[in-house]
C-alpha cells in the first residue's frame, strides 16, 4: 500500500516537469513582416539583469531604430534587409514561456490582460535578436543574458 503514494508523487513531478520544459521556439511565427506599431525609433530606458546590482547602466539612452525593411541594433548589427517574424502571445502566458530567461524584475512590466508580440530581429532570414513588445510603446528587448527595457521614443 505504500506504493501508491509513490506513484502519485512520481506522476505528479513529471507532470510538472513537462510543463515546465516548454519550448518557446516550437511555437510557430507568422507575418515575417512586423506589425506598425514595432517600428520607429526607441530607447533603452532601464537594464534588467540578474546581476545589475552596484553597476551604472551605460547601456540607458541607447536608441534602436525598427523600419518596415531595416533595424538598427547598436548592440549587434546594422541590417539593410530586415525581417520581423513574430507572433502574439497571451501576456498570462508570457513568463511561462520566458520566465527562465527574463530577471524577476520583467515579471512587473508584462501585461496580464491582452497579448504580447513576441518578435525576432531578422538580417537576410537570420535571426540576430527579439523583442517582447508590450503594448503602450514599452518593449522589452532580449539580448544575451541582460535585457534591456525600451521605451517608444516621444518625439516624431
Amino acid at each position: 500500500m505504500k506504493l501508491a503514494p509513490t506513484i502519485a508523487f512520481l506522476v505528479g513531478i513529471s507532470a510538472s516537469v513537462g510543463n515546465a520544459a516548454v519550448n518557446v521556439d516550437a511555437i510557430p511565427m507568422g507575418n515575417p513582416q512586423g506589425t506598425p506599431e514595432m517600428f520607429g525609433t526607441w530607447t533603452v530606458t532601464k537594464v534588467l539583469c540578474r546581476d545589475c546590482a552596484g553597476r551604472r547602466p551605460e547601456e540607458v539612452g541607447t536608441k534602436f531604430t525598427f523600419a518596415p525593411t531595416s533595424f538598427t541594433d547598436p548592440f549587434s548589427i546594422t541590417c539593410a534587409n530586415a525581417s520581423y517574424p513574430n507572433r502574439a502571445i497571451p501576456g498570462d502566458q508570457v513568463m511561462k514561456l520566458f520566465g527562465s530567461n527574463l530577471p524577476k524584475s520583467a515579471k512587473n512590466l508584462i501585461p496580464q490582460k491582452g497579448s504580447v508580440i513576441d518578435a525576432r530581429l531578422a538580417c537576410d532570414k537570420g535571426p540576430v535578436g527579439r523583442v517582447l513588445f508590450l503594448g503602450d510603446d514599452k518593449a522589452i528587448y532580449l539580448y544575451e543574458g541582460e535585457d534591456y527595457f525600451i521605451e517608444r521614443a516621444k518625439t516624431p
